[in-house]
């Protein structure tokens, strides 16, 4: 895989003004909006957004709480669980590897938000759950997670596994139109990093923001 092909920047001029900072979102009314938004898409088109989920899955989740169990592999073949990451906080970002630019941007942000924390930022653990598993191998991932951070861990599964995943986290999906071949397409997902707590919690959430600002965020939950 070519790593500048999805590495390209949405701006040239570095990665603090990759984002506008007034665009930081934190605010709890965007955030329904957001999950309003999402009701909507799984009213009008639910195995569009999260997989191939039942109506009584959906209706049972799509308004809970934000999070939850979930059961994938690791880029190093691993099988792991939500379980796995008690005690440590965690930034998680629904994406894909072939993703142009929106993806390596938050991740790259993520990376230097908690290397800016110092010894408090060896408290968090990054994670990266393709949306795209087709793509998106155990070998696929391991090329492609080191190239941000050495603790970001990069998590794939079968279709159910994600579709689960995604909708515990109320992060929606939609794989569009092939273009030259079978293989050759984009995805459009939720942009947004999830900050959660030791015990599994939904803290805080980020969205278009620079590292700087996520740092301090994320450091007044440390």
């Amino acid at each position: 895989m070519d790593f500048l092909r999805w590495q390209k920047p949405r701006h040239n001029d570095g990665l603090d003004k990759y984002r506008d900072p007034r665009s930081l979102r934190r605010n709890p009314l965007v955030w329904v909006a957001v999950i309003g938004a999402i009701v909507l898409y799984t009213q009008t088109d639910s195995n569009s957004f999260f997989g191939n989920l039942n109506d009584a899955q959906l209706e049972a989740n799509q308004l809970g709480d934000i999070g939850g169990s979930f059961t994938l592999t690791d880029h190093t073949g691993q099988r792991v669980t939500d379980q796995d990451f008690r005690g440590s906080f965690m930034l998680v970002y629904f994406g894909y590897s072939y993703c142009p630019d929106v993806c390596p941007t938050d991740l790259l942000v993520m990376s230097h938000a908690v290397d800016m924390l110092g010894d408090a930022g060896e408290k968090v653990q990054l994670v990266f759950i393709t949306v795209d598993p087709a793509r998106d191998t155990v070998s696929s991932l391991a090329d492609y997670v080191p190239n941000f951070h050495p603790r970001l861990k990069g998590l794939t599964g079968s279709e159910a596994e994600i579709a689960a995943a995604a909708l515990a986290y109320k992060a929606y999906f939609k794989i569009g139109e092939e273009t030259e071949t079978a293989d050759d397409y984009s995805i459009m997902h939720t942009e947004i990093i999830y900050l959660m707590g030791p015990d599994g919690e939904f803290l805080d959430h980020f969205q278009n923001g620079r590292p700087a600002e996520v740092a301090q965020l994320i450091g007044q939950h440390l």
